[in-house]
C-alpha cells in the first residue's frame, strides 16, 4: 500500500509548541493516507550527542529538520520517496532500526547525502526496490536512492530529514508490501454561513462546532476532535479552540484535526466561517437636505431604493435607537423630521424568505443651509488690445462672492451660460478670455461638505482704450531759437508727458531736445493708452573738407565732405539743389557752394577756388588775354611758378597775386611758340603744362 504524506517547511522560530518534529521523540508517526502540514525548525534537541547514537557517516543533520516514526503491522518491505517542493531544495536522510526509542538509534542502516546539482539529478531521494547500496553522497556520488528496507511486524524504525541546501517544503509517499498503522478520516465539511442577529451587528458572533464532531467522523470511533486557529497548531496538535469561541475575523478559516486515540494517527480538514454578509455596507451616507428653512420633512420611502436595492422584496421598518432596530421593536413610520442637528436612524431589513440575513442600516439626516455669498458688483475693465475682448481672471471676485466664507470649505465654480451652471456642466478655467461685450457671468458657490449651493451672476463690460494715431519721428533743430512743438488728438480726458507736463487740455508740449517722448492718455471710461513719440536731431552741416581735381581743362571737379546730425542737400554757384556732394564740369576759378538741411534747420555757405591754366594767351596790348595767369592761386600764396621756353630756359617766376606773364623776357617779346610751366604747392604734387604764345 502506498501513502503519502505532504510536509509545509516554513522553517521558521516555533516558541510554545507542545511538540516539535525536529526531535526524535516527538516523531511524526507515518500512519495511513494523510497528509501534514507543519513548520518544524532547527534541530531541537542533539540525539547524535548521546553515546547509543553515532552521527551517521554521509551527514551531520545539524540543520533544519524533522523525524518520522514508522511502525510495522505487518512483514513485508518499506520504501518511501521524497519530492522537494522547489528544483533547488537538496534533502538527506538517515534511517535507523529496528529500534525501541530514541536513546539507542544505532548506526544508521541507510544513509544518503547526495547533492542533486553536482550529481546531475533531481532533488527527488528516498528508499526504492531497483538500489543496491546502503550509502551514499556527499557531493556527486550517488543518485539520491537507496535499497529499500526488508521488515518485520512489530518493528520500529525512524526517519530523519534534512535540509542541507535551499528553502521550501516537501512531500513523502511511502511503498512496500508493508502495512503501516491505519489513520483515521477527517470527512469535509461544509462552510459555515450565519447571521449575526445576537449584539452589536460587527460581524462577530460565538460559536460552538463540538456539534459538528458527528459530520466529521461519520461513525468512527476511539477518536477525538479538536479545533484550530491554523494548519500548523491543527498538525502539531496544539492551542485547540475552547467554547464558547468567537471568531477573530470575518471570514475565516477553521482547522479540524481528528486523532486515533490508539496509535495517535491524525487526519486534518477545514472549513469556512462568514458572519452575515461582509459586502454589506451598513453606514450609509448622511441624506442632507438643503434648504433656507430650519427644519425640512423628509421620507425614507423616497431613498430607500438607493440604499437598499430591491427594496420591495426586504420587510423594511424604521428605529429610533440600533436597539430597537436588532430587536425588531418600536418602529416607526418613514416620515421624519430633519433639523439642522444631524439626527440618526436605523433601517431594519428583513429577507421573508429567510435566505439572507437580517441586518440594520445606520443612517441620517440634516439640514443644511445654502452658502450665503453676496452678489459681486459688475466688472468694468478696459481692453488690452482694442478688440473688445479681455482675459479675464475670474477667481478675483471669490473673496467678494464668499463674503467671509472659508475658501478652503466652499468650492467656487464659473459657468458661460445657466443652462451649464444649471447642469453642471462646461466650467470655466479660472483664466477666461471673454467672448462677447458684455457678457454675463454665472456663478456657483458649493459647500464641499454638504454639496449644498448658492448661485449669483455679474456681468463685465469691457470698456475701449483711446486710440492714439502712431505720428512719424519729429525733426528737432539743435540750438534752435523757436521750439518744436509736439501733440496727439484732443478730446480725452487727461494728458501726461514723460516731461511731467499733464492736464485735461494738454495734449500737446514744445521741446527743444532729441529723445523719445512718451503721452499717456486716459479717456471718459478711466482707460488709458500711451504713445511714444520720437525726435530726432537735425542741425546746419560742418564742412570737414572740400576735395577738388583741378587742371582738367573745364572738366574739373569738387565734393564737399559734411558732418552733422541733419539730412543734407547741395548746390554750387546758384544752381539746384541736389542730395549728391560730388560737383563735375566745373571751371578754373572761384566758386560758391550752398549746403542745406533738409530738415530746415539752417544753410551754410562757402567759397572754393578750382585751379587751371590758359591754354594759350595773345601779349597784343588789345586788353584780351594779354596776360598768362593761373587763376585761384591766391588761397595758396606760398606758391611757386616757373616758365620756360621750350629748351628749358627759364623765362619767368610768377607770384600767385601778380597780374600774370606778359609774354617778354628782359623787356623783349618772346616770339610766338609753345611755353612750359611748373607749379609747386605745398602739400599737392607738381603740376607741369604747356601753353600758346601767340603774336
Amino acid at each position: 500500500m502506498k501513502h503519502t504524506y505532504i510536509l509545509f517547511f516554513f522553517l521558521c522560530s516555533v516558541m510554545g509548541y507542545s511538540q516539535n518534529p525536529n526531535d526524535c521523540t516527538d516523531a511524526i508517526l507515518l500512519c495511513g493516507d494523510t497528509s501534514f502540514g507543519i513548520s518544524p525548525s532547527g534541530i531541537g534537541v542533539n540525539e547524535f550527542a548521546q553515546a547509543g547514537n553515532p552521527v551517521p557517516t554521509c551527514f551531520s543533520f545539524q540543520t533544519n529538520q524533522a523525524w518520522f516514526r514508522v511502525e510495522v503491522q505487518t512483514t513485508g518491505t518499506f520504501s518511501f520517496a521524497l519530492s522537494p517542493d522547489t528544483a533547488q531544495a537538496d534533502y538527506d536522510f538517515a534511517v535507523f532500526g529496528p529500534v525501541v526509542d530514541c536513546d539507542n538509534l544505532g548506526a544508521a542502516i541507510r544513509c544518503s547525502s547526495t547533492n542533486p546539482r553536482d550529481a546531475g539529478v533531481t532533488g527527488e531521494t528516498g528508499l526504492n526496490s531497483v538500489e543496491t547500496d546502503f550509502i551514499e553522497g556527499p557531493g556527486a556520488n550517488g543518485n539520491g536512492f537507496l535499497q529499500e528496507l526488508t521488515v518485520n511486524a512489530g518493528e520500529v524504525y525512524y526517519v530523519i530529514v534534512a535540509l542541507a541546501v535551499g528553502t521550501g517544503g516537501f512531500s513523502i509517499s511511502t511503498g512496500g508490501t508493508a502495512d503501516l498503522p491505519p489513520a483515521p478520516v477527517a470527512n469535509p465539511l461544509m462552510d459555515l454561513e450565519v447571521c449575526d442577529n445576537a449584539g452589536a451587528q460587527d460581524g462577530f458572533r460565538e460559536f460552538d462546532f463540538s456539534s459538528l464532531n458527528s459530520d466529521v467522523l461519520l461513525g468512527q470511533t476511539n477518536t477525538t476532535v479538536t479545533y484550530h486557529e491554523s494548519l500548523n497548531d491543527a498538525n502539531i496538535g496544539i492551542n485547540a479552540i475552547t467554547f464558547p469561541y468567537t471568531n477573530i475575523t470575518n471570514p475565516q478559516d477553521i482547522y479540524v484535526r481528528v486523532i486515533r486515540n490508539d496509535s495517535d494517527c491524525t487526519d486534518f480538514t477545514d472549513f469556512t466561517i462568514l458572519v452575515d454578509d461582509p459586502n454589506i455596507d451598513t453606514d450609509i451616507d448622511p441624506f442632507i437636505i438643503c434648504s433656507d428653512n430650519a427644519t425640512e420633512p423628509f421620507d425614507y420611502n423616497t431613498v430607500i431604493d438607493s440604499i437598499l436595492p430591491n427594496a420591495s422584496s426586504f420587510n423594511v421598518t424604521y428605529h429610533l435607537t440600533q436597539m430597537d432596530a436588532q430587536d425588531g421593536l418600536n418602529a416607526q413610520g418613514s416620515m421624519f423630521t430633519a433639523t439642522t442637528t444631524e439626527e440618526f436612524y436605523f433601517i431594519r431589513v428583513v429577507d421573508p424568505t429567510g435566505l439572507s440575513c437580517d441586518y440594520v442600516l445606520n443612517t441620517s439626516i440634516f439640514v443644511a443651509n445654502p452658502p450665503a455669498i453676496a452678489i459681486p458688483v459688475d466688472l468694468f475693465l478696459c481692453d488690452d488690445d482694442f478688440d473688445g475682448f479681455l482675459n479675464v481672471a475670474l477667481t478675483d471676485q471669490n473673496n467678494e462672492i464668499l463674503n467671509g466664507l472659508d475658501p478652503l470649505l466652499h468650492q467656487v465654480t464659473f459657468y458661460e451660460s445657466a443652462a451649464d451652471r444649471t447642469a453642471g456642466q462646461n466650467a470655466l478655467n479660472s483664466s477666461f478670455t471673454t467672448t462677447q461685450n458684455p457678457q454675463r457671468i454665472y456663478v456657483r458657490v458649493t459647500e464641499t461638505s454638504t454639496s449644498c449651493f448658492s448661485d449669483v451672476d455679474y456681468q463685465i463690460t469691457i470698456r475701449p482704450r483711446p486710440v492714439l494715431q502712431s505720428q512719424a519721428d519729429i525733426i528737432v533743430c539743435v540750438d534752435a531759437v523757436v521750439p518744436t512743438t509736439i501733440s496727439v488728438a484732443a478730446g480725452f480726458d487727461f494728458y501726461e508727458w514723460n516731461t511731467g507736463e499733464m492736464g485735461a487740455t494738454t495734449n500737446s508740449i514744445d521741446i527743444n531736445q532729441p529723445g523719445d517722448y512718451t503721452v499717456t492718455v486716459t479717456n471718459n471710461f478711466g482707460c488709458e493708452s500711451s504713445l511714444i513719440i520720437t525726435a530726432l536731431p537735425s542741425d546746419v552741416a560742418t564742412i570737414d573738407d572740400i576735395i577738388t581735381q583741378d587742371f582738367r581743362n573745364g572738366d574739373n571737379t569738387a565734393q564737399f565732405i559734411v558732418s552733422g546730425p541733419g539730412d543734407y542737400e547741395f548746390s554750387v554757384d546758384n544752381g539746384p539743389f541736389q542730395d549728391s556732394n560730388f560737383f563735375n564740369g566745373l571751371y578754373k576759378g572761384f566758386h560758391t557752394v550752398r549746403i542745406r538741411d533738409k530738415n530746415g534747420c539752417g544753410t551754410i555757405t562757402e567759397e572754393f577756388a578750382v585751379l587751371d591754366y590758359q591754354r594759350f594767351f595773345t601779349p597784343n596790348g588789345d586788353g584780351f588775354h594779354d596776360y598768362w595767369t593761373l587763376d585761384g592761386l591766391t588761397d595758396y600764396p606760398d606758391a611757386i611758378i616757373f616758365i620756360y621756353d621750350r629748351y628749358g630756359k627759364l623765362l619767368h617766376q610768377m607770384a600767385p597775386d601778380g597780374i600774370g606773364w606778359d609774354g617778354t623776357f628782359i623787356n623783349a617779346p618772346m616770339p610766338s611758340s609753345t611755353y612750359w610751366f611748373t607749379l609747386k604747392i605745398e602739400g599737392k604734387p607738381l603740376v607741369k603744362g604747356y601753353f600758346a604764345l601767340k603774336r
